[in-house]
């Protein structure tokens, strides 16, 4: 299997009585009825909207783990404890565990978007540590940094294209409060749940779903170089119509960016700030504007 540690992530351990309704209130998933053996994608965002960082949540019997980008994790412990108040909740960086990233065997296999989101997928509990089904076939585990298999560069970069390729993105430091979750189509990848009830950011990302018009979307990009995590895209005109969130070398050693960028700007010529040429833009994730729609009863609390 090509497996290895990934250091781009990191750990934050939640224990404590209050845990459960802790992060309920504060992420945009439904945290409190996720199971023992489940784990789903999370974001925890600013009142208006802005996604501070996406995570992949996971429970056991005594504490809830919370995978995220290393960048990201002092900064979101630091803004979570402002909020724990009198609850029974402790926050703490796990010095003690270390991400793992698995490519399945059938890498190569295109991903199709589910026509619903999935909002929980399976989590395995292994003498090794803890092992989350990702939906598009991946597999993330959270071990003992004594049992973490040595870093391997080029998995870890097969793994980044893996996840680029397949429209599913990551908020580090670089990216971070620049956009809201329909805009990382977390409504479509289930990191949003609508029926949860209250958390921050909770009233925008609900109008955005239900009245409002989201103009930026993932897209794939490619380019002569890898672009740095936040990256601003131009398009001819000099105006600033995206941003980067990763960018790898594919097997041929070109660039495959997953991008936020304005609809509008789909099929024009686009630079970035250092005047280096898009090639093009293609496998376009977003879908139709009737698709950010929800009925007023799906909005209902």
């Amino acid at each position: 299997m090509k497996t290895t540690s990934f250091p781009n992530w990191g750990v934050i351990i939640v224990s404590g009585n209050d845990r459960a309704e802790f992060l309920h209130n504060q992420l945009s998933n439904d945290i409190k009825n996720l199971a023992v053996g489940q784990g789903c994608f999370a974001t925890y965002n600013t009142p208006q909207g802005r996604v501070r960082a996406h995570m992949t949540v996971a429970p056991d019997d005594n504490n809830i783990y919370m995978i995220v980008s290393c960048d990201l994790l002092d900064v979101l412990v630091e803004r979570l404890q402002m909020f724990v108040l009198r609850s029974d909740v402790k926050l703490s960086i796990a010095e003690n565990l270390s991400v793992t990233v698995t490519l399945p065997e059938n890498e190569d296999l295109p991903y199709v978007l589910p026509q619903e989101p999935v909002l929980s997928f399976p989590v395995k509990f292994t003498e090794y540590g803890i092992e989350i089904h990702l939906p598009h076939g991946g597999i993330v585990s959270i071990v003992d940094i004594a049992k973490s298999p040595l870093f391997n560069q080029e998995i870890a970069d097969k793994w980044r294209y893996f996840e680029i390729i397949r429209g599913f993105p990551h908020i580090c430091k670089n990216t971070s409060n620049l956009f809201v979750a329909q805009m990382l189509n977390q409504h479509l990848l289930g990191g949003v749940h609508f029926r949860k009830g209250c958390y921050p950011g909770q009233e925008i990302i609900a109008r955005s779903q239900y009245i409002g018009e989201v103009k930026r979307g993932l897209v794939i990009c490619r380019c002569r170089e890898v672009l740095e995590a936040g990256c601003t895209i131009l398009d001819e005109g000099k105006n600033n119509v995206g941003t980067v969130l990763d960018s790898v070398r594919d097997a041929d050693r070109n660039s495959v960016c997953l991008c936020v960028i304005k609809y509008d700007a789909v099929g024009k010529e686009l630079i970035t700030a250092d005047g280096l040429f898009i090639v093009r833009v293609e496998d376009i994730f977003f879908r139709s504007k009737i698709d950010y729609k929800l009925s007023k009863k799906d909005l209902e609390l």
